[in-house]
């Protein structure tokens, strides 16, 4: 079902952009860069969405199990200025124009000159194939095809392309518009708990902004509490796994109980009962306080 807010309360390009920027920052950071979000390149505001600058002389990229997190990125340089264009952007000419734009602010503001010029990578990570601006070049062997998802464009300063509209990247694959890539992205984040416990705080303003996108998004009660509530979580899977042990099911109830007395506490921004009150009750006593704070909730009138 199509949200039916207006238009003009859809998020709009800025939000969509340092969103990305704020959760791809551990990536670049666990790899001992430092990042900047939407740097400021010009007198007149305009920003890039992310500048990485390399703090070590080799790159470690074994410090995650899985290397796909840095395809594309394999070759880090001093300077890594990058642009991001989400589901609902392309890149064309004239964000490339942009793009070469922050190139030469950056280096003026950095004072790196022309002989050291090399020491700058430019990158763009956009969810669209960037077919129209491709196509102007189309036969003068300008861009280099190097998986089917990432393109060395090679016009002036070398750009390289990294397409993210099939990827399965935890970080990339939320900003998809496909319901299903974006289960799979986070069914991988959940695999990887520092990287999911550095962007959780990011991915509830991610859901609602697919929200009012009209995009419905699958997040579950059991994700927000993994996401908020950690220490709960813990214990809801703990008291599935006693129930199945026993092959009683009321293990498992009382988690589930438990669960949606916490989201609905968090709603209601009051706790009627703490921790240490949840854990003494009956499945029948946790039953009643639900009730009790849903009717506080929704009250009838």
């Amino acid at each position: 079902m199509m949200n039916t807010r207006k238009l003009s309360e859809k998020p709009d390009r800025t939000d969509w952009h340092r969103l990305w920027g704020l959760m791809m920052t551990p990536l670049f950071e666990r790899l001992g860069c430092e990042t900047v979000v939407e740097m400021d390149l010009s007198a007149k505001v305009q920003r890039l969405d992310m500048v990485v600058v390399r703090r070590k002389e080799k790159i470690r990229y074994d410090v995650l199990a899985d290397p796909n997190y840095y395809e594309g990125f394999e070759q880090l340089n001093e300077h890594n200025l990058i642009s991001f264009k989400s589901f609902r952007e392309v890149f064309n000419m004239t964000a490339l124009e942009e793009l070469y734009g922050h190139f030469t602010n950056y280096r003026k503001m950095k004072t790196i000159g022309e002989h050291s010029k090399s020491t700058v990578n430019l990158y763009v990570v956009t969810h669209h194939f960037p077919k129209d601006l491709f196509s102007r070049f189309e036969g003068k062997n300008l861009i280099d095809r190097i998986t089917e998802t990432i393109y060395d464009f090679n016009v002036l300063t070398p750009v390289r392309f990294i397409i993210t509209r099939d990827t399965n990247h935890p970080i990339l694959g939320l900003f998809s518009d496909n319901a299903d890539q974006i289960v799979k992205s986070r069914n991988k984040l959940e695999k990887d708990g520092w990287l999911l416990g550095e962007v959780s705080s990011y991915i509830e303003k991610l859901y609602k902004y697919y929200a009012l996108e009209g995009i419905d998004m699958p997040y579950t009660q059991e994700m927000f509490i993994k996401d908020h509530y950690p220490e709960w979580y813990d214990k809801i899977q703990a008291a599935k796994a006693e129930g199945e042990a026993r092959g009683k099911a009321e293990g498992e109830a009382r988690g589930k109980v438990i669960g949606e007395i916490v989201m609905a506490q968090r709603l209601l921004k009051r706790n009627l009962y703490s921790q240490e009150e949840l854990e003494t009750k009956t499945l029948d006593e946790l039953k009643a306080a639900l009730s009790e704070i849903e009717t506080r909730l929704f009250p009838k009138h």
